[in-house]
């Protein structure tokens, strides 16, 4: 394995341009981004010039065949998912993939057979694994501290936050509304809190109660009702093979004062945790006490570099700070996309594994299942 991964981005959309691209960036000792493609001429070239990547197409599949290719990150809409990852996977690159994993079960399931054939990394981009109060909550449940966790529930809530761009909002292409778009997260992130057990049945409900209303006033903009054909709330009850229970809601519309509202409980025989706020209780000589932990500081931002279209220092031993301050460019580093990078480089585990990431496209099919019929579906896949 090389010392420096060399990194290619399918999709030069917003996710791509904002967290992808700046995470690799960040890294300059351990990867280096060489290629985007994007569907659209316009933005792949101008995502190549901001990133100052030696290719850019129009079409992943000639983007698969640059030799110096290492790995991948799949930053399309949902319903390339698939189609994408099988194909880096069998030319040999290892495979950041972004949420959600994929349209259905059947696909996702061929993502993990196309992983396991290759012998690469597979991991998809649930960044909220990586916050310091889940790693922590996380520590807590795997040490024993929690007791047995028999209960969660968890929200990804908004007002008035249906996206207003690309192809959140048609079923065909993004697979649903905000089950698809916020609440995997939520669903992915508490799941893995409870131990990653297997969903074994769900009964859920969807909604489209708000998005078509005349006046809407939708803070991402005007909602295109002609289009729109996902649901604007979802809601489930989750039971997994160990007994434990989790009830799940999102929304991009709700008729509440509050801009968002988004949490995670979990509770156990000895103890309980939260998310937002951070919260670990235990249960001390009978009665439960908060035993909250501080949390570390968050790390400091990475040097400034020179920025893609700046010249760098003339005197390359004075680093950083001989560029000048309307020159220079401060990369932010992204947690999943640093995990990735060194699960490539084999010299960590992923934090998300394929498989577990399986387990939540179950749920999210089966909630729609459940919504469909009314009836309670079981997962037997």
């Amino acid at each position: 394995m090389t010392d420096k991964l060399r990194v290619g981005i399918i999709g030069s959309g917003g996710i791509a341009e904002g967290a992808h691209a700046p995470g690799y960036k960040a890294l300059p000792d351990d990867c280096e981004l060489v290629a985007c493609c994007d569907v659209r001429p316009e933005r792949a070239k101008a995502f190549a010039e901001r990133f100052d990547l030696a290719h850019w197409y129009t079409d992943y599949r000639e983007l698969l065949t640059l030799p110096e290719l290492d790995a991948v990150s799949i930053c399309t809409p949902p319903f390339m998912h698939r189609d994408a990852t099988v194909a880096a996977l069998d030319a040999g690159l290892h495979v950041l993939c972004e949420k959600p994993m994929a349209m259905n079960v059947a696909e996702a399931q061929d993502m993990v057979a196309a992983a396991g054939r290759a012998g690469k990394v597979l991991t998809i981009g649930h960044q909220q694994r990586f916050s310091p109060a889940a790693q922590a909550v996380k520590r807590a449940v795997d040490a024993g501290e929690l007791g047995n966790i028999y209960y969660a529930k968890t929200a990804a809530l908004r007002n008035r936050g249906a996206p207003t761009w690309g192809v959140f909002h048609i079923k065909e292409l993004n697979g649903g509304g905000p089950l698809i778009d916020i609440g995997v997260h939520a669903l992915d992130v508490t799941m893995w809190l409870m131990g990653s057990p297997r969903p074994v049945a769900v009964f859920g409900a969807t909604y489209m109660a708000l998005a078509h209303r005349p006046g809407l006033q939708n803070r991402m903009g005007t909602i295109n009702i002609e289009e729109y054909d996902v649901e604007d709330l979802a809601a489930a009850l989750v039971r997994f093979d160990n007994g434990a229970t989790l009830m799940l809601e999102t929304s991009w519309l709700l008729q509440m004062t509050e801009r968002g509202n988004a949490y995670t409980q979990l509770f156990g025989t000895e103890g309980s945790a939260r998310l937002d706020p951070f919260q670990i209780v235990r249960d001390v000589d009978g009665v439960p006490e908060d035993v909250t932990p501080e949390l570390p500081p968050p790390a400091p931002d990475p040097p400034k570099q020179p920025a893609p279209s700046a010249p760098a220092a003339e005197d390359a031993s004075a680093g950083a700070e001989a560029v000048p301050a309307e020159e220079a460019v401060t990369w932010r580093r992204q947690p999943s996309v640093e995990r990735f990078v060194q699960a490539a480089l084999g010299r960590a585990e992923p934090l998300v594994k394929p498989e577990e990431t399986l387990n939540v496209q179950r749920v999210m099919n089966a909630l729609y299942q459940s919504a469909e019929t009314g009836q309670l579906v079981e997962i037997t896949d």
